[in-house]
């Protein structure tokens, strides 16, 4: 009789285990939102701490007081941005000059979605001129494409 070589055992299990390995896979459907759910902004700067091992100034960032008014179907946004008042590091110096040109936006949107700056509009989590309205292309992960608008309707310090 001849005997089983253990190199051969070894794929013959390989293939016997196979089918149940790839048989429990199954494809979840992908999202179709492109929704944008939040909006905000905030402004950054140099404050006077030092990093202890560059010696630079450490970034502060103060969030800015946001209202908005999200419209699903026009695909639009209206924020109104509110200059928190001076404490701590925030001081009336820098609250002074906190300005729609120079603000760092951030959304919160549909899950797995991607957002993409379009004609000129600042990239989220970079500085960015917000004094005019800005548009956005969200695309879900099915691929569904939304054009939104983001405008600053009022900026109050």
């Amino acid at each position: 009789m001849n005997k089983i070589k253990l190199a051969d055992m070894k794929w013959l299990m390989l293939l016997l285990c196979l089918p149940f390995i790839s048989s429990c896979l199954e494809d979840l459907p992908a999202y179709s939102d492109a929704e944008i759910t939040k909006v905000g902004f905030y402004h950054r700067f140099a404050g006077p701490d030092k990093d202890v091992i560059t010696g630079e100034n450490i970034t502060v960032e103060k969030e800015l007081s946001c209202q908005y008014d999200i419209n699903s179907d026009a695909a639009t946004v209206d924020v109104k941005v509110t200059v928190p008042a001076a404490s701590g590091k925030f001081t009336e110096d820098e609250r002074s000059k906190v300005s729609q040109n120079k603000l760092w936006g951030y959304f919160n949107v549909s899950t797995a979605a991607k957002v993409t700056p379009i004609e000129g509009a600042p990239t989220l989590g970079s500085p960015g001129d917000w004094s005019t309205p800005r548009k956005y292309k969200i695309m879900a992960a099915d691929g569904t494409e939304k054009i939104w608008t983001v405008t600053i309707t009022e900026f109050t310090k």
